[in-house]
């Protein structure tokens, strides 16, 4: 589960996170840190189905995601389960066609970005793991606290 990062020459883990309207995470994927983000775009929309129920996923109507999930088999992916894909094309792409959902997008991208500064800043123990057997425990923590810090 470790990979070599191929910039900082340290080997480590990527989280790959779905997140609810509140920034309450819903699906988490780990992979190493040498895989490209993209690649694991279905292993993310499929796990939400262990964590969510059927009323909830029947209520997504978009996702959002940052420039590296900028592919046609991710826009069609999502597509082919009714859900509006709103992600920012890259400068050199060729398909910039459709603008759903660019001008809440900075707003909505916000709540994934907000999750991770919980996770990176509250709970400072994620952030320095070095352990792959430990990483993995830290993070369900820390999602659960964070759970408990938004519904309380």
């Amino acid at each position: 589960m470790i990979g070599f990062d191929g910039f900082k020459r340290v080997t480590g883990t990527k989280l790959h996170v779905a997140v609810d309207g509140t920034g309450l995470p819903i699906s988490v994927v780990m992979s190493p840190a040498d895989i490209h983000d993209s690649t694991k775009f279905a292993d993310v929309m499929e796990s939400i189905s262990d964590f969510a129920d059927d009323s909830m996923i029947e209520q997504m109507v978009s996702v959002y995601a940052g420039k590296g999930y900028d592919s046609k088999p991710i826009r069609s992916y999502a597509r082919s389960r009714n859900i509006i894909p709103c992600i920012p094309f890259r400068k050199n792409s060729k398909t910039a066609d459709d603008d759903a959902g660019k001008d809440n997008y900075n707003r909505t991208r916000f709540v994934v970005e907000r999750f991770f500064a919980w996770l990176k800043n509250g709970f400072h123990r994620t952030r320095h793991e070095r352990n792959a057997g430990n990483y993995p425990g830290s993070v369900s923590i820390a999602s659960f606290l964070t759970y408990c810090r938004v519904l309380r």
